[in-house]
């Protein structure tokens, strides 16, 4: 009988005991979890801290759905080394887990930039739930917050904030030239910048925080690069996440971006794979290797991962880059390439009337390769049709010229294009 422990207790991890059970219904699985909490949806934290959802409604998953599987549940406890020799797991707690197969999926933290005074400092983050809470406190009272990045965490932090403590004066520093860089282009990021100015906020775009220091009244000082200096009652720091992988350190796994692994989601090590925001992957695109820190990713490696644990024979296409949200009253939402580079066309869409920008990326193949968006919610609906589109390596070359209308009907142009590929066979 084969033995599973799986290390993480959120997409990835959850995934995978699916895919387990669906092959092997009686293996033991040992679910280990450092977070002492039940597991909750990391993609939801917003909500909680907008007071818009409260810990039941972002639960994924209770202890019945574990005892359900014949899952043993370790939570508040973290690996802390690997052992591939003796096929062992030892946690921080001292206790030593044996294995047959063993998936990493214990995903990401907050990034913390190298800035001075940074550790000592009552700074927010937004990555776990015990974050969420901090930011509650903080935020009570408080009438300022300097945030420190201005991507995707740092921004859906803010937006939750304007719900929950509205009459908050942020200013928001970005090292980059444009707000959201690894969600929209130039222009998207213009667009976005624009609402956040009209909102009351203070952007400052290519400078970055050299030191922080806080007060005994609790108050903050933000030293920028540029000589500038800010006070603040509160600071939120999202300056993007790593992998949480450093008990694998002497394990002999090989590691660049992330634990790096093969179509199979496997590691160099036998018996050992890795999935979601720890796990390095090809890109779909450009198979380069990189780490997509995203749900549907997290969901599909892991899906992957359990599959081949338990003797399937699954292969992940690789990993494409694919985000949707909300800030500021604007839908977002990019995917694969959506910067222009040599060699791609876009094809752009602008209406000022409405604020909606929209542009799609054409190889030199008439293939679409990626595509940004920022305006009202019904222009990213079909964002999951344009990922099929992508998947597929569709020929658009008869239809490209639709993309520059204000409604196009992707659905369509995709089954059309079906029709059309599968005539040429």
């Amino acid at each position: 009988m084969t033995s599973y422990v799986i290390l993480g207790a959120s997409a990835a991890g959850l995934s995978a005991i699916e895919a387990i059970r669906q092959r092997d219904p009686s293996g033991p699985i040992t679910l280990v979890s450092k977070e002492p909490e039940p597991c909750y949806s990391r993609v939801a934290l917003p909500y909680l801290i907008a007071g818009e959802k409260d810990l039941r409604q972002i639960t994924l998953q209770t202890p019945d759905y574990f005892r359900s599987r014949g899952v043993e549940a370790i939570w508040g406890v973290g690996a802390a080394a690997l052992d591939p020799q003796a096929r062992q797991v030892r946690l921080e707690d001292g206790r030593t887990l044996s294995y047959d197969r063993l998936l990493i999926a214990t995903g990401s933290r907050s990034r913390v930039p190298p800035v001075q005074g940074i550790h000592e400092a009552e700074v927010c983050y937004h990555w776990t739930l015990a974050d969420a809470a901090r930011i509650d406190r903080a935020s009570e009272g408080a009438r300022s917050c300097f945030v420190i990045g201005a991507g995707f965490i740092s921004l859906l932090t803010i937006n939750a904030l304007l719900k929950r403590r509205p009459g908050l004066r942020y200013t928001v520093v970005e090292i980059a030239d444009q707000v959201m860089p690894q969600l929209l282009d130039p222009e998207g990021g213009r667009r976005l910048e624009e609402e956040m100015r009209s909102l009351g906020m203070e952007v400052l775009l290519g400078d970055a925080v050299s030191a922080v220091e806080q007060g005994r009244d609790g108050k903050f000082t933000l030293h920028l690069r540029s000589g500038k200096t800010y006070q603040a009652d509160m600071v939120v720091c999202g300056t993007g996440v790593e992998p949480n992988i450093g008990f694998v350190q002497g394990s002999g796994l090989e590691v660049g971006r992330g634990i790096r692994t093969n179509e199979r989601q496997e590691t160099n090590l036998p018996g050992v794979y890795a999935a979601g925001d720890c796990a390095e992957t090809r890109d779909f695109i450009s198979s380069e290797p990189v780490v997509h820190a995203i749900w549907p990713t997290a969901v599909d490696q892991g899906r992957v991962a359990g599959a081949n644990m338990a003797g399937d024979s699954v292969t992940y296409p690789g990993s494409l880059s694919w985000n949707v949200t909300e800030l500021f009253g604007l839908s977002c939402a990019s995917i694969g390439k959506f910067r222009d580079e040599p060699g791609l066309e876009p094809i752009v869409f602008r209406d000022r009337a409405t604020g909606v920008y929209r542009k799609v990326l054409v190889d030199g193949e008439n293939r679409v390769v990626g595509a940004v968006v920022i305006g009202r919610p019904q222009d990213v609906q079909e964002l999951g049709v344009l990922q099929a589109m992508v998947r597929r390596r569709t020929d658009v070359s008869r239809w490209k010229h639709r993309f520059t209308h204000e409604r196009i009907n992707l659905g369509m142009i995709a089954f059309e294009a079906l029709k059309a590929q599968l005539a040429r066979r």
